[in-house]
Order: structure tokens, then C-alpha cells, then sequence
């Protein structure tokens, strides 16, 4: 069967193509596990490959979250997928919020049964600190959390609302004003910010074009990302497989240096620097993605 029940009763969707050595892979956010799809038809007859939709995504999309900590939730989900279909030896990736999901994994001594590892364009740090500023957004993260934590005032004057639909007037203009202009500036594209305040005019239109209108997940979602997230570079030493760190040179949401950091970090590090990709390697360079990720696959 294609959904998985997890540990609070709710079922997740998870994708199984191919035959022969498995592999799990975890996509990032505002993503569905339709994303890898393109990339792995070559290897069909040689991986059998479990693709989970996040709750919120894809046909997972009426789960919500159901902790403050959405790492934490993800992870649980990760645990229970893996024992559900009881998978050993096996080869993990994990691009953006899927990156962050695997080291929390590690952290909490869930690589025992990995094989080898693919992170894909993500911090093992979310939140600045003393001596590192490689988190999200890099230098201009003040800027960024500044513009999270008016949003967040906006939804906690609502409590009771569960969709952006369901604020008021004022605040959902407000809601959607800040979305667009936040998933404009993480995406780096400013043509964005004039397509999504257009959309705004239709909530429908609006709900379709952003990873999630879903108040409660939006919330946890917000708390995540501004306590800072965590911080996995203690647990990258004692990471016990070979780890393959795929970095877009030209990432506006996480700087390089950083990415790079944990392949010096953990016993095993091999680099994969995408000169021309940004945050999404997987569009920016398809064919190289598709070429490198068979390489991991294949060992």
C-alpha cells in the first residue's frame, strides 16, 4: 500500500518505484516527492526507491503538523517509514528541508542502517550564531526573521483561524503582502513578489502558488525557523557513512562555506560543487543533478 501509518495514527503518502537496493529519498519544502522522479529513471532496475510526501505535501497534504518542532515531526515520520518497509543497507538524500530532516536522523543515531548519505543545498546550522553566519540567508538574516516575526504577529492575533481564508481582511492582506515578499526574496527571483501579491487577489490562486496556507502548519513552520533551528555540527564527527555534500555555488539561502563544512566535518566528506546552481541545483543543472546523483547511487 502507498501510505504509511505513523506513530500518531495518521497516514502518510509514500512512493516505491523500481527493484533491487533501497534507497529514500526526502524532498524539501514547498516540494513533493514528484520532484525526483525525472532523475531516476535511469536507475529504476538497479534501486528500489521509497519517496515520501511530507505532511502538507503532495498527497500527504491534508496531514498536518502535529509538534512546535516540525524537524522533530518530520524525523518521527522518517523513523516510522523506515521501519515500516524495514529498510536496511540502505542509501539516503535529503535536499533543503529533507537535508535538515536526515541530520536530525543522525543526531538522533538513526544512520545505522545508511549506507552512504546525499545532502543536497542545506545548512547543518539554520540559525546564525557566534562565529557562524553560514544559517538561512546567510549575513542578511536579521532582515529575513524581522519580516517572519511580523507575520507571526499578524497570524497570533488569530488564533482561532486555520487558513489564510479565514482572517480577517486587514490580516490576510497583511499575511499574503509578507509571503510574497519573503518567497520572493528566499527565492531570489523579485519577479515573484509581483506574480504572488497578484495571486493574492484570489486566495484559491494564492493557496496553490505557496508551500503551505494551512495556519497551524504555517505556524509551526515560523517557530522552527526563528528559534533558530538546530545545530548538527556536534553530531557530524561521529556521522558513521561516507557523506556526499551537493552544493549550489550560487545559493542565496545558504552560503557555501557553510554547506561545504560538513563534508570537513564528518570522517567520510566528498564535495560536489554546481558552479551554475543556486538553492535548486535540481532545475538549475537537471542533467549534471541527474548524472551525479546516479554516481551516488552507484557508489
Amino acid at each position: 500500500m502507498p501510505f504509511v501509518t505513523v506513530r500518531d495514527g495518521q497516514r502518510l503518502y509514500v512512493r516505491v518505484i523500481g527493484r533491487g537496493q533501497p534507497a529514500l529519498l526526502l524532498h524539501g519544502m514547498g516540494m513533493d516527492s514528484r520532484y525526483w522522479l525525472p532523475f531516476l529513471l535511469p536507475q529504476l532496475h538497479r534501486f528500489r526507491f521509497h519517496l515520501p510526501d511530507f505532511r502538507g505535501a503532495g498527497r500527504s497534504a491534508g496531514v498536518r503538523l502535529n509538534q512546535a518542532d516540525i524537524f522533530q515531526n518530520h524525523m518521527e515520520d522518517v523513523q516510522d517509514i523506515i521501519g515500516h518497509f524495514g529498510l536496511r543497507d540502505f542509501l539516503l538524500a535529503g535536499y533543503s528541508l529533507g537535508g535538515s530532516t536526515a541530520l536530525h536522523l543522525l543526531r538522533a543515531g538513526g544512520f545505522g542502517s545508511v549506507k552512504r548519505y546525499l545532502h543536497i543545498d542545506q545548512s547543518p546550522c539554520v540559525g546564525n550564531r557566534e562565529g557562524w553566519t553560514y544559517g538561512l540567508w546567510g549575513e542578511r538574516q536579521a532582515e529575513l526573521f524581522a519580516a517572519l516575526r511580523r507575520l507571526q504577529a499578524v497570524l497570533a492575533e488569530s488564533p482561532q483561524a486555520g487558513r489564510l481564508t479565514e482572517l480577517p481582511p486587514p490580516a490576510r492582506r497583511q499575511a499574503m503582502d509578507t509571503l510574497a515578499d519573503t518567497l520572493a526574496q528566499i527565492a531570489g527571483k523579485p519577479a515573484l513578489r509581483s506574480t504572488l501579491r497578484a495571486a493574492s487577489h484570489w486566495p484559491w490562486l494564492f493557496s496553490r502558488l505557496v508551500p503551505s496556507t494551512h495556519l497551524g502548519d504555517l505556524r509551526a513552520t515560523l517557530c522552527s525557523y526563528l528559534s533558530g533551528g538546530h545545530d548538527y555540527r556536534p553530531a557530524l564527527a561521529g556521522c558513521p557513512v561516507p557523506v556526499t555534500v551537493l552544493v549550489g555555488m550560487r545559493s542565496d539561502l545558504y552560503h557555501p562555506e557553510g554547506q561545504m563544512s560538513i563534508a570537513r566535518q564528518v570522517q567520510q566528506g566528498r564535495i560536489l560543487r554546481f558552479e551554475k546552481s543556486g538553492h535548486v541545483p535540481l532545475s538549475d543543472e537537471p542533467l549534471r543533478f541527474m548524472r551525479e546523483l546516479g554516481r551516488f547511487l552507484r557508489g
